[in-house]
C-alpha cells in the first residue's frame, strides 16, 4: 500500500479496517441518536432510513469500489455529500450525524496523505457555508435542548480520527517493511533457484554429445531462465562463426558486425561485458584477450541489467567459455594419443552419427 503519493493502493487487509472503522462511526452515530433522539427532527422518519440505506449499500459495494482510484474518489465526494444533507436537516454542528464526516476526511487522508486531508478539508467549506446560510450560526441548531455536548465532539474525533490515524500509519509502515522483506526473499528464493539450476548443467557437459547438442541444452536453459523471445549463439571456431538457435537475417548480420568490433576491441573488458540495444541483449564470450563468440538475448524489454542478472549473465558466458575450452583440450589430448594412421569418425557418409577410430590405411585401401 501508498500512501500520500495521490495514488493509493490499498490491499485486502486496508480495505476491511477501513470498512470496520466506517462501520465504527456509523455505530457511534446510533448511539448519539438515541441520547438525543434524533427521529424527532423534521423528515426524520425519511432521513434516517434513506441513511440507513444509502450506508447498507454502500457497505455491500466497498470492496470492489476501494479497489479502483477513480470509484473510491467518487465514494468520498458522495459521502461528504450524504454527510452535509443530514447534518444540515438535524442541527447542523450538534447534529448526531457530525461523526459520518469524519469517514470520508479519514479516507483521503489515510490513502493520499495530506493532499487528501487538504481535499478533504476544502470539500468541508461549501457545507460550512450552507450551514451559515441556513441557520444564520452554525455552531448552533435553532433548538437548543438537541446540542451535541463538545466533550462527544472531541471523543469522536479522538476515536475515529487521531487514534486510527497514528494506528493505521504505523500498520503502513510495517505493511511496507513487510512487503519490502517479501519481495527480497522472493528475488533471492529466485536467484538461488536459477543458480542451483546453473550448477547442475555444469555437471552434466558430456563431451560425446558434440557441441550442438550441448548448445541447444544451453539455450533451452537461457530460455528457461532470462525474459528473452529468442536466444542464439555465435561461436567462432578455427576462424569461423557458428550459429546455434533460430536468428533472423538482421540479427546475423548485427552479430557479425559487433563480432567483428569485439575483437578488435577484446582488451578492453570494461566494454565487454555486456551491451543492452534497443529490444536484444548482446553478451560477449571472451576468454582473456580471446573473442569466442557471442550470446544475444532478443525480445529483451529491460533497458537496465540488474545486479542478480549480471552474475547469472556473467555465469552463462564462463560456462560456454569453459565447455569451449575444455573442449579444445579434450580434442589436443585426442590428438596427442592417437598415431597419425587413424582418425576419429563422428559419421557417415549418409550423415549417421557414429563414435569410433578408423585407420587411414583401411580407408586408402593400402593396409595389406
Amino acid at each position: 500500500m501508498k500512501t500520500g503519493n495521490g495514488q493509493g493502493q490499498l490491499n485486502n487487509t486496508s480495505i476491511f479496517i477501513l470498512l470496520l472503522l466506517r462501520f465504527c462511526a456509523l455505530l457511534f452515530s446510533a448511539l448519539l441518536i438515541l441520547k438525543t433522539q434524533a427521529w424527532n427532527y423534521q423528515y426524520g422518519d425519511i432521513i434516517l432510513p434513506a441513511f440507513a440505506i444509502y450506508y447498507v449499500l454502500a457497505a455491500c459495494a466497498y470492496w470492489p469500489v476501494m479497489k479502483i482510484n477513480s470509484t473510491r474518489l467518487l465514494l468520498c465526494v458522495s459521502d461528504l455529500f450524504i454527510a452535509y444533507t443530514i447534518i444540515l436537516l438535524t442541527g447542523g454542528m450538534n447534529s448526531p450525524f457530525i461523526v459520518s464526516l469524519i469517514i470520508p476526511i479519514f479516507t483521503l487522508h489515510y490513502i493520499y496523505g495530506w493532499k487528501g486531508l487538504a481535499g478533504g478539508i476544502a470539500g468541508l467549506l461549501p457545507g460550512i457555508i450552507i450551514g451559515i446560510l441556513y441557520y444564520n450560526s452554525f455552531l448552533f441548531s435553532r433548538s437548543g435542548n438537541r446540542n451535541v455536548d463538545s466533550i462527544i465532539l472531541a471523543i469522536s474525533l479522538i476515536l475515529f480520527y487521531i487514534v486510527p490515524f497514528l494506528f493505521f500509519t504505523q500498520y503502513s509502515r510495517m505493511d511496507s517493511k513487510l512487503q519490502s522483506l517479501k519481495e527480497k526473499y522472493n528475488e533471492m528464493d529466485s536467484m538461488n533457484s536459477k543458480l542451483l539450476v546453473l550448477y547442475e548443467m555444469t555437471g552434466r557437459f558430456n563431451y560425446e554429445d558434440g557441441i550442438a547438442y550441448v548448445m541447444e541444452k544451453l539455450l533451452a536453459l537461457c530460455r528457461e531462465i532470462f525474459p528473452a523471445q529468442r536466444v542464439c549463439v555465435f561461436l567462432i571456431r578455427s576462424g569461423e562463426v557458428e550459429v546455434y538457435g533460430k536468428p533472423t537475417v538482421q540479427e546475423k548480420e548485427e552479430i557479425y558486425r559487433l563480432i567483428m568490433e569485439q575483437k578488435k576491441n577484446a582488451s578492453i573488458k570494461e566494454e565487454s561485458e555486456y551491451i543492452v540495444r534497443e529490444d536484444s541483449l548482446v553478451i560477449p564470450l571472451i576468454r582473456g584477450a580471446r573473442t569466442d563468440g557471442v550470446l544475444s538475448f532478443n525480445g529483451w524489454k529491460q533497458r537496465e541489467i540488474t545486479g542478480r542478472e549480471a552474475i547469472l549473465l556473467s555465469m552463462m558466458a564462463n560456462m560456454v567459455c569453459t565447455y569451449l575450452e575444455n573442449l579444445e583440450y579434450v580434442d589436443s589430448l585426442k590428438n596427442k594419443l592417437l598415431p597419425d594412421s587413424v582418425f576419429v569418425m563422428n559419421q557417415l557418409d549418409s550423415g549417421k552419427p557414429v563414435k569410433g577410430i578408423l585407420d587411414k590405411r583401411i580407408v586408402n585401401g593400402s593396409l595389406e
